[in-house]
């Protein structure tokens, strides 16, 4: 990416040592205790820094082979995606330009949050800052490259945004809701995003950055507000129950809890959720449940 073969060009031959440093900077700003309730286990964490982070700060999703991720750093005028292998988190496709030109100009999209994998395709939960249009893009896994393929949700259900989505195969829907507290989880048909209804929850939810669909439940990654603690959250899409599944703790300090998704690995994980440390790093934390 263009911007940061400048900072290379400009610190190179030091490129090595700055690159080294901002590593012991993370360590030292993610350096506290990482726990998690009785229920959870935390397997291994992927940590990140610079340019690969950028690619990852915002969502997450997996075909159990792959992971997907996307970043936005609207301040630079990034939207990134990537493509990373399950065994060893390498990068095997990348864009820092996501949002197609036309789109861009033509409904001011400037950040990609959730995103969820189904057939191939990376559907990704799109907005624009004065959160007019909340967008589904729909991208090529292969290539990540954008299929020409969009919906446009509109506001009378989303009017703060859409910050992600999941797809649930099983019953043929997608799943998104408002950012900030709701007592509903929205289904679109997934064939052609038209609203189908509304999943009224037994208690409200808030700032849910990701989640993903995983047998009847919508597993959540809830960001709780100025706290280190953060909570994922399951609903069940056939009655609406709400569940706290188990609470994390990152750090001692308040990072931003992003995107989710779940599949189970070979070494045992299951949920997988980014963690920004709004600064300069995105840890990938991977955590088995209790069976």
């Amino acid at each position: 990416m263009f911007i940061w073969k400048i900072i290379k060009s400009v610190l190179y031959p030091g490129w090595a040592l700055f690159s080294a440093f901002i590593i012991m900077l993370s360590g030292v700003i993610n350096g506290g205790e990482i726990t998690c309730s009785p229920n959870a286990e935390l397997v291994k964490t992927d940590k990140f820094t610079l340019d690969r982070a950028l690619l990852m700060s915002q969502g997450i999703t997996t075909d159990g082979e792959y992971f997907y991720t996307a970043g936005s750093i609207s301040a630079l005028d990034l939207v990134g995606m990537a493509k990373w292998t399950v065994e060893g988190f390498e990068r095997v496709a990348y864009t820092h330009f996501a949002i197609p030109k036309e789109i861009k100009e033509k409904y001011n999209s400037d950040h990609i949050g959730g995103i969820s994998y189904y057939d191939g395709k990376i559907y990704a939960a799109t907005e624009d800052e004065s959160d007019t249009y909340n967008l589904i893009l729909i991208y090529d896994a292969e290539t990540l490259e954008f299929t020409g393929e969009y919906y446009d949700l509109g506001t009378e259900y989303l009017d703060d945004g859409i910050p992600y989505c999941a797809v649930d195969a099983d019953n043929g829907y997608l799943y998104t809701s408002p950012f900030h507290e709701t007592d509903c989880i929205l289904a679109y048909n997934l064939e052609d995003m038209s609203f189908s209804h509304k999943i009224m929850l037994s208690e409200p939810v808030d700032r849910i950055q990701g989640a993903e669909y995983y047998d009847g439940l919508l597993y959540m990654s809830y960001d709780v507000s100025g706290s280190a603690t953060e909570i994922i959250q399951t609903v069940d899409v056939k009655t609406g129950e709400v569940k706290n599944l188990f609470e994390r703790t990152v750090s001692g300090r308040d990072h931003e809890a992003e995107g989710l998704t779940v599949y189970p690995m070979a070494d045992g994980s299951f949920i997988h959720v980014a963690d920004y440390d709004k600064l300069i790093s995105v840890n990938i934390r991977h955590y088995s449940l209790e069976k």
